[in-house]
């Protein structure tokens, strides 16, 4: 066989397709180290969630990830109307999109809120001063004000509170535990769509889905 068919043959074989395993694998190991990455396109999400008329929606950070007991936590206003929702129809869709690679991850997950317990007070403790600014407001997220409000003591303008300053947030501040019942995963490409599905309650299971 001369060198030019050796290439030409080379070139015709195609890498393995990934496996359910592996897929799921890699997808909640991208999910774990977004927290800490900057440039990670999973570090922000959407969660979607219900009332008893409508539907609604907002974009949120993805604080911590645990892939062994498949939760993911966020942090929000105790006083949000999200907070209100998530206690009445606590199952929500966590939606994360990717542009550089091209890869959705979509969560389905039962909520927990946390606000006077360990959990909200260790993760308040990791918050650092920038962070804990937004939970300064005397205001209530969404509520009706005379004029644009920036959502923190408006005194402090572009600096930052003092860490005891900072504390005065600790009482608006919430944690949303997410028990993750299943994931899916969607991979588009002009080659063709990659859709898999990975259930993890009420029983385990992984399964191709039609893109």
């Amino acid at each position: 066989m001369s060198i030019s068919e050796q290439s030409s043959n080379s070139k015709a074989v195609e890498a393995p397709s990934p496996s359910l395993a592996s897929l799921e694998h890699e997808s909640w190991q991208q999910l774990a180290s977004a927290p800490e990455s900057e440039d990670s396109a999973f570090k922000t999400m959407i969660v979607a969630t219900c009332t008893d008329h409508r539907a609604d929606a907002r974009m949120v950070v993805l604080r911590q990830v645990d892939t062994a007991r498949k939760y993911v936590w966020f942090h929000t206003d105790a006083r949000s109307e999200k907070v209100m929702q998530l206690e009445a129809f606590p199952t929500a869709t966590l939606l994360f999109w990717d542009e550089k690679q091209q890869i959705q991850l979509r969560l389905i997950v039962e909520t927990r809120l946390h606000t006077d317990d360990y959990v909200a007070d260790d993760q308040w403790k990791t918050l650092w001063t920038g962070s804990r600014k937004a939970y300064l407001s005397a205001q209530k997220p969404g509520s009706v004000q005379p004029a644009a409000y920036p959502g923190f003591p408006e005194h402090l303008g572009e600096s930052l509170p003092t860490d005891a300053e900072s504390e005065a947030g600790r009482k608006n501040f919430a944690v949303i535990e997410c028990r993750v019942l299943s994931m899916e995963y969607l991979h588009l490409s002009r080659k063709g769509q990659t859709r898999a599905q990975f259930q993890y309650e009420p029983e385990s299971k992984m399964v191709w889905l039609a893109p």
